[in-house]
């Protein structure tokens, strides 16, 4: 499976080399857990290709105000995962899950 985020506010922490997290997305749990080993594309704008990406290495769920509740992901850099184009179809507000 696979996820494109619209990222407009580069909410990225770097974790380590090429492992970074990006939050805070009002997803499903269940239905984040299942992208683990996926592949995540952030685009700027549904239109535009992917800007940056990566294999999805684990969720979690926020604890703490104001975003608690949210998902983030951890997920190491993929060039690959640039210039991904999504289809205009299947779009839930900011996330489209393939």
């Amino acid at each position: 499976m696979q996820i494109h985020l619209i990222e407009i506010a580069n909410n990225f922490t770097k974790l380590r080399d090429k492992v970074w997290e990006s939050g805070w997305w009002r997803l499903d749990e269940g239905d984040a857990k299942k992208l683990v080993g996926g592949q995540i594309y952030f685009h700027r704008k549904k239109s535009e290709p992917s800007f940056y990406g990566g294999l999805i290495q684990a969720i979690r769920v926020e604890q703490e105000e104001p975003h608690k509740g949210s998902i983030v992901f951890e997920f190491e850099y993929r060039e690959a995962c640039r210039g991904i184009k999504a289809s205009k179809l299947g779009w839930s507000l900011e996330a489209k899950i393939v």
